[in-house]
């Protein structure tokens, strides 16, 4: 009996490790399902826990994006990993592409699923962003005083920034100092094979955005999943790592 293309291991990249970067918060625990499928096609497969999430170290300062790059360089050191097929979602995402732009020759392959490249202010966004200076009086005004907290979780949530309203602290000074850096350069720089693998469902980083990256990212391909949402590559690891599984056989 024939194996389908899929489920047959990549024989060529099976000495290449894949280095899994957790979106934003998420811990490996919850990428451990996917590990396990590319660890089943043979390849050794790593969930890096960044500071600050569910499972890694705790924060003493507020950190940047480079303290993130240092963080995953100590890593890849740790593990004896030279080069790599990096996995990446979302904030993942931004770790992955300052790294490998300037330092490429630690990358195999690059896979990125709800990294927001662009910084695109839609219009629920553009609305609170108006809303907030308006919603930060009115919250000291009877009966609102009382009702501060709900109200700030309704305004996030109505504007899709959820992440940050989750975020107090060293935490969200660090969620301020990632999301203030642009990536657009370090996506011009990449040369690696790139694929993106974006849930049309996305509600948190919309499919445009991959379009955006798929034409600002040398020779970047663009797969869109049917009825995926923004988290589906942990939630559904099977269908998330098909795509990947066929793009690696053609490098």
């Amino acid at each position: 009996m024939h194996k389908s293309p899929v489920s047959r291991k990549i024989e060529a990249m099976d000495k290449y490790p894949v280095v899994i970067l957790p979106g934003w918060l998420i811990g490996s625990a919850r990428f451990e399902p996917l590990a396990q499928v590319f660890r089943d096609h043979g390849f050794p497969t790593f969930t890096v826990d960044f500071p600050g999430f569910e499972t890694g170290e705790k924060l003493t300062r507020p950190l940047s994006l480079i303290d993130y790059v240092k963080f995953l360089n100590s890593f890849l050191r740790q593990k004896r990993i030279t080069k790599a097929v990096f996995v990446v979602h979302s904030f993942g995402g931004r770790v992955a592409l300052k790294l490998l732009s300037q330092e490429p020759q630690k990358g195999v392959a690059l896979i990125i699923s709800g990294t927001p490249g662009f910084q695109v202010m839609g219009p629920r966004k553009l609305i609170a962003s108006l809303m907030a200076p308006i919603g930060k009086v009115i919250s000291f005004v009877p009966p609102f005083i009382f009702f501060r907290k709900q109200l700030a979780q309704l305004l996030y949530r109505f504007s899709g920034t959820h992440d940050y309203y989750k975020t107090d602290g060293l935490l969200r000074a660090t969620f301020k100092n990632i999301i203030s850096e642009p990536l657009v350069e370090y996506m011009k720089k990449i040369r690696l094979p790139v694929l993106l693998v974006w849930g049309r469902e996305d509600r948190i980083v919309p499919l445009r955005v991959a379009h955006k990256m798929q034409e600002t990212i040398h020779g970047a391909r663009l797969v869109e999943i049917e009825h995926a949402t923004h988290n589906f590559c942990y939630k559904n690891p099977e269908k998330f790592a098909q795509p990947i599984l066929e793009f690696l056989k053609t490098i």
